[in-house]
């Protein structure tokens, strides 16, 4: 799903998270190239085209950051105001390879492209021959939609940006190693509970409560620092050197707990404001011993090569 109705996968409550009214918080600066642009590989299967699509001009979407996840039904893609930058982050970031969530592509930037697609909404609908998983309709599929009816083409480069050194404080690590059947294996693509139920601990994801907690079960330091990351206006990187599988809990300021995302350049966030509890740079020094250094590091980013305004339905 875009990332305007993907943060439930991410143990959030959706209510009170709407990245879809989010505003502007912050502008990531990209910069110095550090490798060769690679081409993305363009034109998924033809088995990956939906069969039936639907693209139309919205002029009545009002402010930038306004947009909706759509509603969701087996088999179809119903989105309203869809803002081109989000759905390039989805197909090409979070659901990249068609099976399950990336978190890192909550943060992947999109760059270039003419000033329309900034401005530009659509809404659309789109209908599968069959009953695909989400992440088959917005991985592979979506991103067929986009090049067949966008004539999109984009490519990978990583480039040097600011980013934070995940490190160990002066004190020591202060974690706790993972707890056999503290969690099971399940997929973070799975389907999400029945209402009232409560979700499962699933290793190497993580669960976000109102008050302040962020819990992960049997997660490497990479997956802590990808959670991190997904928080904080800059990628982090893993650099502590620790190997293993921890249960990790930690209380901080509720506003720093909001993932953010990126379209383009801009870093959205939801719209918690409590600031009550330590800041996430404290609550890691002093309850896991673990800390955040600024540095500059190589950070994947996508460019549009390519990229037209839809042809008629």
């Amino acid at each position: 799903m875009p990332i305007t109705n993907l943060r439930g996968r991410f143990g959030l409550n959706a209510g009170k998270l709407r990245l879809a009214v989010a505003a502007v918080t912050a502008i990531v600066a990209v910069m110095g190239m550090l490798s060769v642009p690679q081409s993305w590989a363009q034109s998924p299967p033809a088995n990956d085209a939906f069969e039936v699509t639907s693209i139309k001009p919205n002029r009545d979407c009002g402010e930038p950051g306004r947009g909706s996840g759509g509603l969701a039904s087996p088999g179809r893609i119903t989105l309203e105001c869809a803002q081109l930058r989000d759905l390039i982050v989805t197909a090409y970031g979070i659901y990249a390879n068609g099976s399950s969530a990336n978190p890192r592509g909550f943060r992947m930037q999109v760059l270039g492209g003419p000033g329309w697609i900034d401005s530009d909404r659509y809404d659309i609908v789109a209908k599968a021959e069959r009953n695909p998983p989400p992440s088959q309709l917005y991985g592979p599929m979506l991103r067929a939609l986009l090049e067949g009816r966008f004539k999109l083409k984009v490519h990978s480069e990583t480039k040097e940006a600011p980013v934070y050194f995940l490190t160990v404080a002066k004190g020591g690590l202060k974690l706790q190693p993972a707890k056999e059947g503290s969690c099971n294996s399940t997929d973070i693509n799975r389907p999400q509970p029945a209402p009232g139920q409560p979700r499962p601990r699933v290793c190497g994801s993580q669960m976000t409560s109102p008050d302040g907690t962020f819990d992960m079960y049997s997660a490497t330091m990479e997956s802590l620092s990808v959670q991190l990351g997904i928080r904080l206006d800059r990628d982090v990187i893993d650099k502590t050197g620790i190997a293993g599988k921890f249960d990790i809990h930690l209380e901080a300021s509720r506003a720093d707990l909001v993932p953010r995302a990126l379209a383009g350049g801009e870093v959205r966030q939801g719209v918690a404001t409590d600031a009550t509890g330590p800041s996430i740079f404290t609550a890691l020094q002093q309850q896991l011993g673990l800390k955040l250094e600024s540095a500059k590091g190589p950070v994947e980013v996508l460019v549009i090569d390519q990229i037209e305004k839809p042809s008629e339905n």
